[in-house]
């Protein structure tokens, strides 16, 4: 739940995505060129996310069915379109000057900002991993986003809380998004993805579950970067990301962040019409000067109400060690028993993805488990590998969540047979020392519930969830609404492996 309704896809698409002046100059000069190269109208159209939804729809109405395809270029959707509905494009959209004012537009241009900042290192690396398809994924990574920029159009004091939440009071992004929107950017993201039939890499993008897909990872890692330094460039998180950005890449640290640091200057000169402060901008700045910026953004306002605010399904505070926000959601019992009661009327009728995102749903808004997720073991039953996670979208590391199975280990031993445990201040000193030091550093926290699941007798995954913070307890009672919800999944895994065989 969030300190008020939570919000739907009805109010976030009430009004559509503004268009840039720019992008109705730019098309009223080339309709001057009598020869003007398709080309063209695609570089226009790629650094306006109003203007790209505006030519999917236009290309979705004309064909009048589902695209066979996925659209690799907006030169190519230009193209199917013709010459006479491509210069119709930008007259069919409010212009961002007359839809918008303040604060909403100010948020607005940011965000595309960050957007074709993402969208551009994204299309960069495609190069350098010679994808055959480099400005699909620049689409892709352009309308990633594209639930925050609705937000920002219909709903602005809601997205601006959730960046008062984030950035200023330094909350965990995926909590801050559950109390300001009742849901996640993904959640809504993806919801919008479907309405507005985006592209497939956009719907994949948006799915932890395909983290690991090359054509994603580079997506989702360009998103995370262009978030992260918003605010600088010199953070400990950026340089953890610029790590992944390497890995991906096959390079250097070094070379792979002055390779970064030359696109987003290249992105800003692109796009200088944004009147939004470029990521470029922030290079020449020192650690610590985004405070500035973020104190500029939030002053103290006579409505702002997010200190007194208490939320709905969660307990926030003060860190004891870090002194950031930490959110601690509560268990709602009413929705946990809906959910339990979906399962149980759904054994042998719901199909197994659908009992376990079921499932991994009652952990989380249920039994007020920050993060949870459901590995499968693979086929070799080497490893565990993420297949459904909920609380985890802003994070594109602990969305690889991965346990390799050929050490002796905590995981290892659960994997055996079915049985569950709860790691807790009890028990630490006794199992803390069979867990595997890449999954300490992938989870960072010392508390959290796992559950092995058999099925006819063979293993085939595990649950796992946590609290995120450390400083919020993980209790009995968490811990065995945890486990009926593991049991259950189980019973209707069970029943439908039964009606296939």
């Amino acid at each position: 739940m969030s300190s008020s309704a939570p919000i739907t896809i009805d109010e976030i698409t009430a009004r559509p995505l503004p268009v840039f002046a720019h992008s109705v100059r730019s098309f009223q000069r080339l309709r001057s060129e009598k020869t003007a190269p398709w080309e063209k109208y695609g570089d226009i159209i790629l650094k306006d996310p109003g203007l790209a939804l505006q030519t999917l729809k236009q290309l979705q109405q004309a064909s009048d069915k589902p695209r066979e395809q996925e659209i690799a270029s907006m030169e190519q959707a230009a193209m199917l379109l013709g010459m006479e509905r491509v210069q119709r494009l930008p007259t069919e959209c409010p212009q961002i000057d007359e839809a918008l004012q303040g604060q909403a537009r100010e948020g607005y241009q940011r965000a595309v900002a960050r957007a074709f900042h993402a969208a551009y290192q994204a299309w960069d690396w495609a190069h350098i991993k010679r994808d055959s398809a480099p400005d699909e994924v620049l689409l892709s990574a352009l309308m990633h986003d594209s639930a925050e920029l609705a937000l920002w159009v219909n709903a602005p004091q809601r997205i601006h809380q959730l960046r008062r939440l984030t950035i200023r009071d330094r909350m965990p992004p995926a909590e801050a998004q559950y109390i300001a929107l009742g849901d996640s950017l993904e959640h809504f993201g993806r919801r919008l993805a479907e309405k507005w039939n985006l592209p497939q890499l956009v719907h994949e993008a948006l799915r932890p579950e395909y983290s690991n897909e090359p054509r994603v990872r580079g997506v989702v890692l360009a998103v995370q970067l262009a978030r992260q330094v918003e605010w600088g460039w010199y953070n400990p998180q950026v340089r953890e990301t610029l790590t992944m950005i390497a890995d991906y890449l096959d390079a250097g640290l070094e070379e792979t962040t002055l390779h970064v640091h030359r696109a987003a200057v290249r992105a800003a000169h692109e796009a200088a019409f944004y009147r939004a402060s470029a990521p470029a901008a922030l290079l020449p700045r020192m650690p610590g000067d985004e405070q500035f910026l973020i104190d500029e953004e939030f002053l103290p306002q006579a409505d702002d109400t997010s200190a007194r605010h208490q939320p709905v399904g969660a307990t926030e505070y003060r860190g004891l060690e870090t002194g950031a926000a930490v959110v601690c959601l509560s268990p709602q019992p009413a929705v946990f028993d809906a959910l339990l009661q979906e399962m149980q009327a759904g054994i042998g009728k719901l199909e197994i993805n659908d009992m376990l995102r079921k499932a991994i749903h009652g952990m989380h808004d249920g039994a007020g488990l920050n993060r949870a997720l459901f590995a499968m073991l693979s086929a070799d039953r080497n490893y565990l590998q993420a297949r459904f996670l909920i609380g985890t979208d802003s994070d594109p590391y602990f969305n690889r969540f991965r346990i390799r199975l050929d050490q002796p280990h905590l995981f290892k031993r659960l994997m055996e047979k079915p049985q569950s445990i709860r790691i807790h201040d009890g028990n630490r000193e006794k199992f803390w020392g069979l867990v595997p030091d890449a999954v300490k550093t992938l989870i960072k926290t010392n508390s959290f519930c796992a559950q092995s699941v058999h099925i006819n007798g063979k293993p085939v995954g595990l649950f796992y969830a946590d609290r995120h913070s450390q400083d919020c307890d993980l209790d009995e009672t968490t811990y065995q609404r945890f486990r009926q919800l593991c049991q259950l999944a189980v019973k209707g895994m069970a029943a439908k492996a039964r009606q296939r065989a």
